[in-house]
């Protein structure tokens, strides 16, 4: 006769393709099984495409079940969310580096935006991700939510401490800056090379940021 305690027991899912070990309910690194659960969700996006992402898709790629998946993420929103998050990190550290090279906050500003948009087509996971035909409402409506403004500022530190700028005016230049990259990203044409690019954002970028104006010099007598 069967013991109780094997006729309760949860069966556990195959292991996938990767040859990664599965886990049943609560992981014991609550983290990592955290983590493991966006990476999953990264190759879906990749492999498949941001729309037939599903929570059964990376329950499947990370051989868990879906009510496990529910255990680390109220729902496939914010895993979505948190895997944006994650594969912008790299991004965020590269940009840091990039900027290290410049000291006029203007020419910061213009070289980050060009940046992150000529960065983003050379990184599957994002470029998947912000591809026009992949994006969709919920995500849209991510792009300057608090997690992602947190992230930005993170990313523009040096340049919001190159221009001097009080808390509420980086805030308000992260936004604006989300917003024209926003615009770029999912409506690139027509399409221009740097030159052209950099001009665009040095006419219509700059004017609208916080900077303080540049002092005149005086005429000597």
């Amino acid at each position: 006769m069967a013991s109780s305690a094997s006729s309760l027991s949860t069966p556990t899912p195959a292991a996938p393709a990767t040859g990664q070990a599965s886990w049943a309910g609560e992981s014991p690194l609550r983290g990592a099984a955290r983590q493991r659960l966006i990476e999953a969700a990264g190759r879906c996006i990749v492999r498949d495409g941001l729309t037939a992402t599903s929570l059964s898709s990376v329950a499947g790629e990370a051989a868990v079940s879906r009510p496990t998946v529910y255990r680390y993420f109220a729902d496939r929103h914010a895993l979505i969310l948190a895997t944006v998050l994650d594969a912008s990190r790299a991004l965020v550290s590269d940009l840091d580096d990039h900027l290290r090279g410049f000291d006029d906050p203007r020419e910061m500003a213009v070289e980050a935006m060009l940046f992150v948009v000529r960065a983003i087509p050379r990184r599957p996971l994002l470029q998947s991700m912000w591809s026009s035909t992949a994006l969709d409402a919920e995500m849209l409506a991510d792009f300057t939510r608090s997690e992602v403004r947190a992230l930005a500022r993170e990313a523009l530190a040096r340049l919001a401490a190159a221009a001097g700028w009080s808390d509420a005016d980086a805030d308000a230049a992260v936004e604006w800056m989300l917003r024209v990259l926003l615009s770029l990203l999912i409506a690139p044409a027509p399409e221009r090379d740097d030159a052209a690019l950099r001009a665009l954002l040095e006419r219509r970028l700059v004017p609208a940021l916080p900077f303080r104006p540049k002092a005149s010099r005086k005429r000597s007598a």
